[in-house]
């Protein structure tokens, strides 16, 4: 049996795509001297980019529901984890090439792998378990963090008194939290629908969401692509503004 693909969902995930693709061409324009060095450092795009990393986050809990609610399908659910285990491998490396000062030791794919495995634990627990758990997880950090935990090796946790150098962080304590709150909304809401009527099959999305649904459905390659993209684009036009001027 395949998973179900509901269209509102890849809609989601193409809007925060979008709001993805926004918030790095503006750190790309810092990088390359066209915004100031701290742009990106306090106000609206800090926030922006907490926002931005929950959305993933949610929706990535909801996914995992959708995809094992009758049963987890173990052999695409490991295809799945492999294939975010290579790509959070290839931005590490790509990322620690280009900036080993502040390359990406554990980012929002790293996360997504280790919290859907996790989250496994609670596609059958009792929600208001999986709720106390989502609270402590988003709590935690804010209210205990060890020494013990600023070790290379546990860098994952997010429970260390040194927060490392990273272009990207996206630790399990908090980040778990958003991923488990997905698959409890996704849990209530499937059990709601299955004790309501069946409701008419889905109209086709208008031609202007297309693109957005098609960003939604291969989220992974635009996330991988898009700032080599960008990254060039911005560098070709400060060169060009330095022929010109």
């Amino acid at each position: 049996m395949t998973a179900r693909r509901l269209p509102a969902l890849d809609l989601a995930r193409g809007g925060a795509l979008v709001a993805m693709v926004i918030f790095h061409f503006t750190f790309d324009l810092v990088l390359f001297g066209f915004l100031p060095a701290d742009t990106m450092r306090t106000g609206f795009w800090p926030n922006f980019a907490r926002v931005i990393a929950g959305s993933f986050l949610f929706i990535a809990g909801i996914s995992l529901w959708l995809a094992h609610s009758k049963g987890i399908r173990w052999r695409p659910f490991l295809r799945r984890l492999a294939v975010l285990a290579l790509a959070a491998a290839a931005i590490s490396a790509a990322t620690y090439a280009a900036m080993p000062a502040r390359f990406i030791q554990f980012g929002i794919l790293h996360c997504i792998a280790v919290s859907s495995v996790a989250a496994l634990l609670f596609l059958r627990l009792p929600v208001w378990v999986g709720f106390l758990s989502a609270a402590g997880v988003l709590v935690l950090p804010f209210v205990w963090r060890s020494p013990v935990f600023d070790a290379p090796w546990l860098v994952w946790t997010g429970l260390s008194q040194t927060w490392p150098p990273s272009v990207d962080y996206v630790p399990v304590f908090p980040w778990f939290a958003p991923v488990l709150l997905g698959v409890l909304a996704a849990r209530i809401v499937g059990a709601r629908r299955r004790s309501m009527p069946a409701a008419p099959s889905s109209r086709p999305l208008p031609a202007l969401l297309g693109p957005l649904a098609w960003a939604g459905r291969h989220s992974l390659w635009v996330y991988l692509l898009h700032q080599p993209i960008l990254i060039g684009l911005v560098w070709g036009a400060r060169e060009l503004v330095r022929l010109i001027t």
